[in-house]
């Protein structure tokens, strides 16, 4: 650990304009190839754990999506695909059949872009999966889609009505800008402000109850101008909540690179017409909620970002994590040749458990847990001295006086907290609590 302000100043200033240093730890594999280890990890069955199920499948792929996906397959391959993450699911469950489930989410790719019988059949089976198991109190679901795929059906095969019928009350939509000069290069499109409407209405009179839309900010051809839209959009659509999330330059193959300063600019945008919309959200926290007690989360994400509770990912490249270490599935590392040639869902019996697990210690939970809650704009104290250990603060002083006196943080109750100033350098204040190497 850094052990003088000089020493910390210097390593602030070598990272605040590196983009590299975001949400994203460790920002290699090879960083932790020393942690590698066999066998499979493990969870603690006393305190809860969250599902997050991953459907790489898209009816087209975006080129800013940093995620394991590919074009939708044949209904023969999607079906072998959902044979062998049912399976997996199922094998779990009855290895930890009593512990408690804090969230379930559904994820991708866009699993709304599924062949109609063969997503019926998936959310009639969570369903039943659901009924019996030991599920908390704030139990809230959440699935991903897209209108596209939801309008294109919702007149026939009704994807929609499955998911109101299974009883996922959340339902969030990837929309990232309102601007087709924006969207159109990145391989998406926008539809017309009545037709997000009308959905909505369609959705909610089902009995979805909360509707999320996300937002980027940062992205090639973004303006102030083209923020203000997505603002005026929102006026007219009033979702339950909003996300944004910032564009990263690992997120495309080009040589494109964002520019921070552009990317702080577009944020506080966002957060102001926000606030100003009747949004409740905390600065430098990328969640808005018309309600301001659920922080415009999923429960899986709530208690993943605030509290660093342990989460099981089921389906190819998916992640899990415990405070025995960190595992990922099958393709998470892959060589992407393979995975669009469809080789791994051939097999009608394979399955996508993890090929990768790392005995993390203390530190390395720490920097994860650090990197997750970034997505706050800041940690919970207690949790940090709970992952970390007790002598939390003795190891850390040096670097929260540093952002103290430097205005870039603030302490309220048991979160510190980045200020505005602080913001325009997220990923390097968040580094600084990251393993010394």
């Amino acid at each position: 650990m850094t052990t003088s302000y000089t020493d910390i100043q210097c390593l602030f200033e070598q990272r605040k304009n590196n983009p590299l240093f975001n949400t994203s730890y460790p920002l290699s594999p090879d960083d932790w190839a020393k942690y590698s280890t066999q066998g499979a990890l493990t969870f603690d069955t006393s305190k809860p754990i969250a599902f997050y199920i991953h459907i790489p499948f898209c009816k087209q792929i975006c080129s800013f999506c940093e995620y394991t996906k590919m074009c939708i397959p044949s209904k023969e391959l999607q079906r072998n695909y959902f044979n062998a993450l049912i399976s997996d699911i199922e094998r779990f469950a009855e290895r930890y059949h009593n512990i408690e489930i804090y969230g379930l989410d559904i994820g991708g790719g866009t699993p709304t872009s599924l062949d109609a019988g063969i997503f019926a059949g998936f959310t009639s089976w969570y369903k039943d999966f659901i009924s019996d198991k030991n599920l908390s109190s704030d139990f809230e679901p959440s699935i991903e889609g897209s209108f596209n795929t939801l309008i294109d059906d919702y007149w026939g095969s009704h994807r929609s009505c499955y998911i109101a019928k299974a009883g996922i009350k959340r339902l969030s939509l990837g929309v990232q800008s309102t601007s087709n000069d924006v969207l159109q290069p990145l391989h998406r499109k926008c539809i017309s402000l009545n037709e997000m409407r009308e959905a909505m209405d369609n959705w909610h009179n089902l009995g979805i109850e909360k509707i999320n839309l996300d937002l980027m900010y940062g992205l090639p051809g973004q303006t102030i101008e083209t923020i203000q839209q997505d603002i005026e959009t929102l006026r007219e659509l009033n979702p339950e909540q909003v996300t944004v999330y910032e564009f990263r330059t690992n997120q495309i193959r080009d040589g494109y690179r964002i520019n921070l300063g552009h990317c702080y600019e577009q944020y506080c945008e966002l957060y102001d017409g926000l606030i100003a919309l009747g949004y409740y959200g905390v600065f430098g926290r990328n969640t808005f909620s018309r309600n301001p007690k659920d922080c415009g989360l999923s429960s899986y994400l709530r208690h993943r970002m605030f509290d660093g509770w342990q989460y099981k990912g089921f389906g190819i490249s998916a992640q899990s994590m415990s405070q025995f270490g960190i595992s990922y599935n099958l393709g998470k590392n892959e060589a992407i040749g393979k995975l669009v040639s469809n080789d791994w869902l051939q097999d009608n019996n394979s399955s996508y458990e993890a090929t990768q697990y790392y005995r993390l210690p203390q530190q390395e939970l720490f920097g994860k847990f650090i990197a997750i809650s970034g997505y706050s704009g800041g940690f919970s104290l207690s949790c940090a001295k709970e992952i970390f250990g007790l002598d939390f603060n003795s190891k850390y002083k040096r670097v929260i006086d540093f952002l103290i006196v430097r205005k870039f943080v603030e302490i309220h109750g048991d979160r510190i907290q980045i200020t505005r100033e602080g913001f325009k350098n997220y990923g390097a204040i968040l580094s600084l609590f990251h393993t010394p190497e």
